[in-house]
């Protein structure tokens, strides 16, 4: 079968149309049914392992993970790092293990994830300060500058969870009484910013016009701290200046002129969001659906690598856009890095994750880390533990918020499919059962259950990768689907036992990996230029619907037992739970022979999804082997400008989806362009 070829920036390219998108006021869709989805098939066993994984054992994780959490008060161990960041990276934890625990209806995990809800509540200050003596008193705990509400912006995520599952009018409230102890000032300083997330959230709720003026004030006060962090502002939002600072501020800040345009219909707030995500497509998006981080962005080259803390905070910000917006492009760009970035920077037990993951990893060991940044360490490892906790804790959340966006509410309170995956949602007047192999395959049916038949809207997505022609059944009668890359409505009377099936034909896209838009210069960071000279590219990657493919590598996996120093003496407390490292144990020096792929299907593998021993599905390509080794006999190497083969032999890989994979190739040196 000749495959489908394409010139485009990867997932780039759907930000091509962005200034005509068709964008309603205050916001298109609604979240909160959290507690009324239920994960079926391949995603239920992919949630229950992260619960029976990492989730489920902190012990694992070491310190701080192992600790009360935020239902008392955390002590200090060693002088690693501010007194912020044991609270920072137990807000992520806490706030991935609370809504993985709503999704599976998980008792324990619930428990565990209110329990820190519930304290901090019961245990705010007389002034109405939430969380600890550490975060009271910033001046007496070394918060540093910047960050004396920055935990409550993360903690805040676990409170909304709740709200959103409980309806506890206790935290809005709180939550009010809070934000106000500060002045406009506080509030713009560094990542305390982020805050403005819960402030336009408890707004929403309390109606109290205090907090949007606060968080107007602090957004239209910002200017960017002179260090290597960096920050959005109102000014490099609105420019079209190449943005180069932390990955995780960018993903988190991003929201931020969103947020409060959802609150007041300023356009200017529109359209520095829009205009600022629209430069972090175009800078920094690598194929796998994530910005490179590390921990910097790193401009569009394919070498360089992400923080796995940036898939959550990314595809967290990316559902604000979308529930604002209604464009379909911010659900194809949360499907493309949950199921590539996110699962293939984690143990396919859901047992270690990389902090730093990358697109061609050929070695994955303690001494194997090709990014700039700790360059030559443990960051690409696979492990329990790392040196800077954050991407532990953060990792728990990206599953589960996929989870909790795959139904969305409309203007109406009516459905909206807006995230795919096999799952039952209860809207109350009636229950829908998705039933999909998606990602694998394109095909969905929604099954209704209902009492009295009811008039309403139904809203799904037709992804953007879909050109091949989608098609919609009702009851096995066809009915307009609409165009790819938008969202589509039905409105009918709904019956018990109707279904309605969508048919997403996926074609197999060979898609070059354009030049480096950027680059930079040095890790202290520089951007120079845009890339002059003739049209080239990186390489090539292979697509099949949202999902990108890659070749396996072999391993040769040994456990690590060494006692690293930059770990602070953390280890997991669990040998159940181990550090790898994972060498390649058969051949990766292969590059593209040319463009022509075979699907292969294997329906029995249905519910294990990413991982299965036999993926639901691969892709054969045709592959010649090239002068091509390890960097130093230890670390993964550049792709090569110009392939030189080494064998006149044509080799057929068997590609797996980038998600069930950790050593892998999936940038390929591509000599079907000469030949």
């Amino acid at each position: 079968m000749k495959a489908k070829t394409r010139w485009a920036m990867g997932i780039a390219a759907c930000a091509i149309s962005f200034a005509q998108a068709s964008v309603a006021p205050f916001g298109t869709f609604e979240d909160g049914l959290l507690a009324q989805t239920r994960p079926t098939g391949w995603l239920a066993a992919t949630c229950r392992a992260q619960a029976e994984g990492l989730t489920g054992h902190p012990e694992a994780l070491s310190y701080p993970y192992d600790s009360c959490l935020w239902a008392g008060e955390i002590s200090r161990e060693g002088g690693h790092g501010d007194g912020w960041w044991r609270y920072e990276q137990t807000g992520y934890y806490t706030d991935g293990l609370l809504r993985l625990g709503y999704a599976l209806g998980d008792a324990e995990l619930i428990a565990k994830g209110e329990r820190g809800v519930d304290w901090t509540l019961a245990h705010a200050s007389p002034e109405g300060y939430l969380g600890n003596r550490c975060l009271w008193d910033g001046a007496h705990f070394n918060l540093g500058k910047g960050y004396e509400m920055w935990p409550m912006a993360v903690f805040f995520r676990v409170m909304k969870a709740k709200y959103d599952a409980t309806g506890d009018a206790r935290i809005p409230a709180a939550l009010a009484r809070y934000y106000l102890l500060y002045g406009p000032e506080k509030v713009a300083e560094g990542r305390n910013t982020i805050n403005v997330e819960g402030l336009m959230w408890t707004y929403g709720r309390t109606g109290d016009a205090r907090l949007l003026e606060l968080a107007e004030k602090a957004w239209n006060a910002k200017t960017s701290k002179d260090d290597w962090s960096g920050d959005l502002t109102p000014q490099n939002c609105a420019d079209d200046e190449p943005v180069y600072m932390h990955g995780v501020s960018y993903s988190e800040e991003l929201k931020i002129p969103l947020l409060l345009y959802a609150q007041t219909g300023k356009r200017d707030y529109l359209e520095q969001a829009l205009n600022a995500e629209r430069k972090l497509v175009r800078d920094h998006l690598l194929p796998d659906g994530c910005p490179s981080s590390t921990e910097q962005t790193r401009g569009n080259c394919v070498h360089w690598g992400h923080e796995t803390c940036v898939v959550s905070d990314w595809t967290w910000t990316l559902g604000y856009f979308l529930e604002t917006t209604g464009r379909a492009a911010d659900a194809d760009r949360i499907e493309a890095c949950v199921f590539n970035a996110g699962l293939g920077s984690i143990g396919k037990d859901f047992k270690s994750l990389q902090y730093f993951s990358n697109l061609n990893q050929f070695i994955a060991t303690s001494d194997s880390n090709h990014n700039p940044y700790f360059y030559g360490t443990t960051w690409c490892q696979y492990r329990p533990t790392h040196e800077t906790e954050c991407c532990a804790g953060n990792m728990h959340r990206f599953l589960p918020n996929y989870v909790s966006r795959l139904w969305l509410k409309d203007a109406e309170g009516a459905p909206v499919a807006a995230l795919y995956g096999p799952c039952e949602v209860d809207f109350g007047w009636c229950r829908i059962r998705e039933e999909t192999r998606y990602p694998f395959d394109g095909k969905i049916v929604f099954r209704f259950s209902m009492g009295a038949p009811r008039e309403s809207a139904f809203t799904y997505r037709v992804p953007g990768w879909c050109t091949a022609g989608a098609s919609v059944r009702v009851n096995g009668t066809r009915v307009e689907a609409g165009a790819p890359g938008t969202f589509a409505t039905i409105r009918r009377t709904f019956r018990d036992g109707d279904a309605l099936e969508l048919d997403f034909p996926m074609e197999t896209v060979f898609e070059e990996v354009p030049r480096c838009r950027y680059v930079i210069k040095d890790a202290v960071s520089q951007w120079v230029g845009p890339i002059d000279g003739p049209s080239g590219s990186q390489g090539t990657v292979v697509r099949r619907g949202p999902l990108l493919f890659a070749y396996p590598i072999a391993e040769d996996r040994t456990e690590d037992t060494a006692e690293h120093a930059n770990m602070r003496g953390k280890k997991s407390r669990n040998p159940a739970f181990k550090c790898w490292n994972l060498r390649p144990a058969g051949p990766f020096n292969f590059a593209l022979a040319e463009r022509t792929a075979e699907v292969v299907v294997s329906p029995s593998a249905e519910n294990d999804g990413f991982a299965a021993s036999v993926p639901p599905v691969s892709v054969n390509v045709k592959a010649r082997r090239i002068a091509w080794e390890l960097e130093r006999g230890k670390m993964t190497p550049r792709n090569p400008e110009a392939p030189r083969a080494v064998s006149d032999e044509v080799e057929t890989l068997s590609l797996v989806p980038y998600g069930s994979t950790m050593l892998r190739l999936a940038v390929f040196p591509d000599l079907s362009r000469r030949e």
